[in-house]
């Protein structure tokens, strides 16, 4: 069967559908007919379900239908709609407009779809444009045997052919149409669609639930591991702050695959949105595929926090709020974290396990069970609750004693092959670079007393727990 619906056109309507709630500008264009699989990936990339969109706006390469798709409520009906004017040939088209242009049918879309199988109903005769037309056409034509063509020459100048044509139109209820005149056939004009979409053939249903595999963990990790490799390189590329704060591209597509794997996506949307990516970029529909794969659930996208106690060199310890996560630590040690397990309280010390070797300054000392120093953690640190395997706040009591325990203020200098550290008052956080100079060589210069050594030694150890332990699992693990 052939096809016409306009120059160009070769569906019968376009649909561009929108949340319903009104607070996303976003759309989609839809062209009808469609398919179920179709109307899935809309929803998905508009985060909306089945009753949760509306129409902004219609292209129908019909005329007359536009107002009414406009205001119809299902997309089934939509679907079966241009699924039967798609059946049509192209007569058969120009007998639908025809019918649409004299008012016929046209109120609905329940009444357009029973329209397309009653065009039998209806005679459509072309090239006549007024009633003047239709008189001549039934006098000279359809009843030439009823009327001499000479004799109706010859009155010429005394046939009102018009007042003719309208009585003709009258008499058999028919009605001109743009270049052609309409008028009913005598066949019976019979309702085969009842005006429930729930009573639409099941080929034609597009919104009926359909059922998506579920992923198994393997699957769902291949998926977000491919995609956290082409988030990073299209970060890496296109943002200079984001390559410099993660040189190390591995690390962080592994934070970002976690994210994905656990269905934090909105920051990684935003991420997007702020280099410029809308919706039909390739990165954002490979990600609204990824979240329809995963049945994203956008409710559940919320950033849980923490609360950790904070310690950083030469500044006395602080309480944060930090995201839970690998992402929410690394950010706070500022790189790849370690886990040490040094106190026998349900708490664990978070640093960066490249601190090292990236030369970070020394901040606090570690000490074992007979007060001696073992470990001297470099960079910023966090101390953290456990929980039931992973990372938690830490108990407002924990708080209070570790504060307590880190609270004296260490700043470690190099004199000759040794390294040296100095208990330092606590308004030195409050000190300049130049500041800190002097207090480290006032500090070098005078030498301290036995007096000075011994209190200083009962000092620490009336702060210093009564065991601690260490242990140091691998990122792994984590």
């Amino acid at each position: 069967m052939g096809k016409y619906f306009g120059v160009g056109n070769d569906v019968p309507f376009e649909v561009y559908i929108t949340p319903l709630d009104n607070e996303k500008t976003s759309g989609e264009w839809v062209s009808f007919p469609t398919t179920p699989e179709t109307v899935r990936d809309v929803f998905a990339r508009l985060e909306i379900g089945p009753s949760e969109w509306s129409i902004a706006n219609v292209e129908a390469h019909i005329y007359g239908i536009r107002d009414v798709i406009w205001q119809c409520n299902s997309l089934d009906e939509l679907n079966y709609l241009a699924a039967k004017l798609e059946e049509l040939d192209e007569p058969s088209i120009g007998t639908y407009q025809s019918v649409i242009e004299i008012d016929e049918h046209c109120d609905s879309v329940s009444e357009l779809i029973n329209l397309t199988d009653n065009l039998d109903c209806y005679d459509v005769e072309p090239e006549i444009s007024d009633y003047d037309d239709l008189a001549r056409y039934v006098l000279f034509e359809r009843d030439s045997n009823s009327y001499n063509r000479n004799t109706l020459d010859a009155l010429e100048d005394y046939i009102d052919y018009e007042a003719f044509g309208r009585s003709v139109a009258d008499g058999e209820d028919g009605k001109l149409a743009e270049g052609c005149y309409v008028c009913p056939s005598g066949c019976s004009f019979v309702d085969s669609y009842d005006g429930d979409p729930a009573t639409i053939p099941e080929k034609y249903r597009v919104t009926q639930k359909i059922i998506v595999p579920e992923l198994t963990d393997d699957e769902r990790l291949d998926k977000a591991i491919s995609l956290a490799i082409d988030l990073d390189r299209f970060f890496r590329h296109f943002d200079q702050d984001y390559a410099a704060k993660f040189p190390e591209a591995q690390i962080k597509q592994e934070l970002i695959c976690d994210d994905l794997f656990t269905g934090r996506i909105a920051a990684i949307e935003a991420m997007l949105d702020d280099l410029g990516q809308g919706e039909h970029d390739a990165l954002p529909l490979e990600l609204a595929e990824y979240k329809a794969a995963i049945r994203y659930d956008p409710s559940k996208d919320i950033q849980e926090t923490m609360t950790v106690l904070m310690v950083e060199p030469r500044k006395p310890p602080y309480t944060a709020e930090v995201p839970v996560g690998l992402n929410g630590l690394t950010a706070a040690v500022d790189g790849p974290i370690a886990a040490t397990y040094p106190f026998v309280d349900q708490v664990a010390l978070i640093c960066n396990d490249e601190g090292r070797n990236m030369g970070l300054e020394l901040n606090r000392a570690l000490y074992d069970g007979r007060g001696q120093v073992y470990d001297v953690v470099p960079g910023t640190f966090v101390i953290v609750g456990l929980g039931d395997g992973c990372f938690t706040s830490l108990p407002e009591d924990m708080i209070e004693k570790y504060a307590q325990r880190f609270q004296t203020i260490e700043v470690y200098a190099q004199v000759s092959n040794r390294t040296v550290m100095f208990q330092v008052p606590q308004y030195a956080p409050e000190l300049s670079d130049q500041c800190w100079d002097k207090v480290i060589q006032d500090k070098l210069d005078r030498k301290p007393s036995i007096r000075d050594k011994l209190a200083a030694a009962k000092n620490e150890c009336a702060d210093r727990p009564s065991q601690e332990r260490h242990h140091k699992r691998s990122e792994q693990e984590l």
